[in-house]
């Protein structure tokens, strides 16, 4: 993806005084920091030089602290990497910054189970503790993790459980679902680019603990939480 072709609708609002500065995001990296040099110029002398970037991934955004003393603050805690979501509040020494996505570019929300709704800013206390769930990989790095209850969709639409991002995925590309032996199951929904289980391509797969699920250029890993 070309500088030009990122065009998310995510953006930052720095604080500056009464009033907010919005930045918009368009580069797949945008570093932030105390020198000219950077994307994001603070002037600041509570920040570093090469504070932190800011980097588009296939998950959504992710900031990365560059200077490596945990002077990066996301919610008021200290971070070297996270997973941004919209609404986060960042710190930079005495510098304020409020993460805005589009919708795009929101983290994947949690599937939920029949007969629950998810309630945004609300802990869900009301779900059983999820048997198997899927961690969303870049390179050997976790980066999300989704509980998995009864169904779970994935594809394009942004009415499916897990949201990509991704021409490569069709709008309702696979389904995950449990079956009454208490496995799982992952079932290709005749997609354009097909569903692979390790590598395979396949039309419907009974997953084990382990098993690696690739959707367009998403990678999941299917973990059990009895293994």
């Amino acid at each position: 993806m070309t500088e030009e072709e990122q065009t998310t609708g995510a953006y930052l609002v720095i604080q500056m005084g009464p009033v907010g500065k919005r930045v918009e995001l368009w580069k797949e990296s945008t570093s932030i920091g105390r020198s000219r040099d950077c994307d994001i110029f603070l002037a600041d002398i509570t920040v570093h030089r090469k504070q932190a970037s800011i980097i588009w991934t296939i998950a959504g955004y992710v900031l990365r602290d560059d200077n490596g003393s945990s002077d990066s603050f996301v919610n008021g805690r200290a971070v070297q990497e996270q997973l941004l979501r919209n609404g986060d509040q960042l710190l930079f020494g005495n510098s304020k910054i409020t993460f805005h996505a589009n919708e795009g570019t929101r983290p994947f929300q949690l599937p939920v189970s029949r007969g629950h709704e998810l309630q945004i800013g609300k802990l869900l206390d009301a779900h059983p503790p999820a048997a198997a769930h899927l961690e969303l990989m870049s390179g050997h790095a976790m980066v999300r993790r989704i509980d998995l209850f009864d169904t779970v969709t994935i594809g394009r639409s942004s009415e499916c459980d897990v949201f990509l991002e991704d021409l490569a995925v069709s709008r309702l590309h696979a389904t995950i679902k449990e079956l009454p032996s208490g496995e799982y199951e992952v079932v290709d929904n005749g997609s354009a680019t097909g569903t692979r289980v390790n590598g395979r391509a396949v039309k419907h797969s009974v997953l084990h603990d382990g098993d690696v699920i690739q959707v367009g250029a998403s990678t999941f890993t299917f973990r059990t939480s009895h293994a």
